[in-house]
Parts: structure tokens; C-alpha cells; sequence
């Protein structure tokens, strides 16, 4: 299946859905001398991907357009009307998530000390991070009121939100959990 997109109007984006996602169309060869040409990439009929557009006037933002660069109308109703977060395009949730990374993790800063020479090092510390960010650290927008009279609130980490554990998870659970090999062999 794949995924419904939105991002803002950064250009690169675009190639980068299409490398993942996309199609190779083989051009056929004509009998003329020369180079073969290149296969055209196209974007697979089940992709849906939208851009939000920002006006600024003075570093405030005026307007704001949408543009849907894969998919059409319809298909983007759809995908909108299955989504569990949000009813309209925006990039706030992907903004929030990069801003936390950012804050939580040197490798995805600009102009930082800390960085990977690898790239197999940054996936396995970006693989912590989130089992960290989603088992471990409870999320205050997360939190749950307690039943009884006492008013304080129960702590929950995304994961307990969505029932998949029922409790906060401990540094040392975490690393030591024993990982499914069929699971392990998917990264």
C-alpha cells in the first residue's frame, strides 16, 4: 500500500517520492544511431502526494495554497477522509516531529560536531531514537485523566495511546526486549 504524502513546496521532495515509489516507463528504441534514451520515472496510480504553498508578507504568513502534484481530486478526498489526524492538508505534525528530532538527536542538525560518517550508524541511531521517542518518553498532549478523585493525570507514551503496550517502558526494557527475528529481518 502506499502511503498518502504532504509536505511543503521543497522542490526535492518530488524526487524523492518518485524514487521510491515510482515506475519506470522503457521508451522505445528507434533505429537511429546513439545513445538508448533514459527510462521516464512516473508516479504509480495509487500515489496521492500534495504540497502546501505559504504566502509571506514581512515574515507573516498571508495565504495559503495547496497544490496536488500526484493523484487527483477525488483520490485526495478519499485519502483525507481515512486519515485518523487531520481532515485537510497541512505539515504541522511532520513539521513537530522533525523540530523534536532536531532538538533530541545532534545527527539532524545543521552545522553540528555530531554527525554519522555511515549511513547504517545514523539508521540504527534513528531506530532508537523512535523506539525511545514511542516506548519510553511519555507525551504531555498524551496524558490521560485519572478516574479517580485525585485530579492527576496518567502519563502515556504514544504506544499506550494506541493500545499496543500498557506502560511506560523503562531504558532498560528497551534495550534488552528480545526482538522478534522475523521483525529484525524487515530492517
Amino acid at each position: 500500500m502506499i502511503p498518502f504524502f504532504t509536505s511543503d513546496e521543497l522542490k526535492h521532495y518530488t524526487a524523492a517520492i518518485l524514487d521510491e515509489y515510482g515506475k519506470e516507463k522503457v521508451i522505445s528504441q528507434n533505429k537511429k544511431r546513439g545513445r538508448p534514451k533514459k527510462p521516464i520515472i512516473e508516479a504509480p496510480d495509487g500515489l496521492v502526494y500534495a504540497q502546501v504553498h505559504k504566502h509571506r508578507e514581512k515574515g507573516r504568513i498571508k495565504k495559503i495554497e495547496t497544490n496536488i502534484i500526484f493523484g487527483g481530486k477525488e483520490q485526495l478526498k478519499e485519502k483525507l477522509d481515512q486519515s485518523f489526524v487531520s481532515r485537510s492538508i497541512n505539515t504541522s505534525l511532520v513539521e513537530r516531529l522533525n523540530l523534536t528530532m532536531r532538538q533530541q538527536n545532534g545527527r539532524f542538525q545543521r552545522k553540528s560536531l555530531q554527525f554519522s560518517k555511515e549511513k547504517e550508524l545514523l539508521y540504527h541511531q534513528l531506530y532508537l531514537f523512535l523506539a525511545y521517542y514511542h516506548f519510553v518518553r511519555p507525551h504531555q498532549s498524551l496524558r490521560k485523566m485519572n478516574n479517580s478523585k485525585s485530579k492527576k493525570w496518567l502519563k502515556r507514551t504514544p504506544l499506550m495511546a494506541a493500545c499496543i503496550t500498557d506502560h511506560i517502558w523503562s531504558l532498560d526494557e528497551l534495550y534488552f526486549y528480545k526482538i522478534n527475528q522475523k521483525l529484525e529481518d524487515n530492517f
